[in-house]
């Protein structure tokens, strides 16, 4: 019910905005998609459902509808469709992405509704490979989406230091939000050009003796033809397992049309989300260090080519064992047009 609600209540925002800016002259609207997948090998891997698994995988698709309904409002309507994370059996399910109503007050932006959090955004623009792979933090099941208010824009005239705020309400709407309430904030950095210090934190209230709390801390650093990045990340989740890492990732041009790719992300405690990973599971029960090593070729304007491997090797667990190493090998296809 509530969720039929807001989305009804959303959606007539959005209408009355576009009915204003068709009387004020000033619409503009635009639709944009892409897609991306894998044809993989998995010769190791922990379980045995992956061990040797081989396939085909379409991991996501978009199509977005943007508008910009005046010189001050603006939305966004995305949908999302993917297919399941198991080895070898995959179903496709559709969802709404992103459904949000913005405003522009000066150098400020509001959103309402369905819009990403600043979690990962800043390291996610960074590292602009989510096709590849999703940052840290997203891997690990933190949502990357909620349904409330944001507010961000720039704390003084130079524009060096940005704020950035989300009020994540209890409203179940869209697949990778919170159903709870969630607090979250962050402050960025750019003490001179191309560099990018960014702290974030984070609060949220489950049942029982479960509420997390976030802090994390990101560097980062871009010019022509490359750029890297250093996180750590660590969630408190009270009595449930505690979410603890560090990444390190480079992306470098190496000719006109390729670009040469490694990232390293070390699970400091073992992964509470484990093989509840999609395309990518992890044994729950041993710290992991998991490497990425690419080569992207943009083979056309809006298509990327991308062979690339992912390792992920295990400490011992508590039972003095050593799981078995994860391999993938993969060829990754992304197509942009958005």
């Amino acid at each position: 019910m509530c969720r039929a609600a807001f989305t009804a209540c959303l959606i007539s925002l959005l209408a009355c905005g576009s009915a204003t800016a068709v009387a004020e002259g000033h619409p503009a609207f635009r639709v944009g998609g892409l897609l991306f997948g894998d044809l993989y090998h998995v010769p190791s891997h922990h379980t045995e459902a992956g061990d040797g698994a081989s396939g085909a995988v379409v991991r996501r698709g978009y199509l977005t509808f943007d508008s910009e309904f005046s010189k001050q409002w603006f939305g966004r309507l995305r949908f999302e469709v993917n297919q399941s994370g198991d080895f070898e059996t995959y179903d496709f399910d559709a969802q709404t992405k992103d459904l949000y109503l913005g405003r522009k007050l000066g150098d400020h932006r509001f959103l309402l509704g369905l819009s990403p959090t600043p979690t990962f955004d800043v390291i996610e623009s960074v590292w602009g490979l989510r096709y590849l792979a999703r940052t840290p933090l997203d891997l690990q099941g933190v949502a990357s989406r909620d349904t409330g208010l944001s507010v961000q824009g720039p704390l003084g005239s130079s524009g060096t230091l940005r704020y950035r705020f989300m009020y994540g309400a209890p409203v179940d709407f869209g697949g990778d939000s919170n159903d709870r309430e969630r607090w979250m904030g962050a402050v960025g950095w750019q003490p001179a050009a191309g560099w990018t210090i960014d702290l974030y934190a984070d609060y949220e209230a489950l049942d029982g003796p479960r509420d997390r709390s976030t802090r994390q801390l990101f560097l980062g650093y871009q010019s022509d033809g490359w750029r890297w990045g250093l996180q750590y990340s660590n969630q408190d989740r009270q009595e449930d397992p505690p979410l603890e890492l560090a990444s390190a990732f480079f992306v470098s041009q190496v000719t006109e049309r390729a670009s040469l790719v490694g990232r390293v992300d070390r699970l400091l405690e073992p992964s509470p989300r484990g093989d509840g990973i999609s395309y990518l599971p992890m044994d729950p029960s041993a710290r992991a260090t998991m490497m990425f090593a690419g080569l992207e070729f943009e083979v056309a304007p809006h298509f990327r080519l991308t062979p690339n491997v992912v390792c992920t090797r295990y400490d011992r667990n508590e039972q003095g064992v050593r799981p078995e190493p994860d391999v993938h090998l993969r060829l990754t296809l992304f197509i942009d047009f958005e």
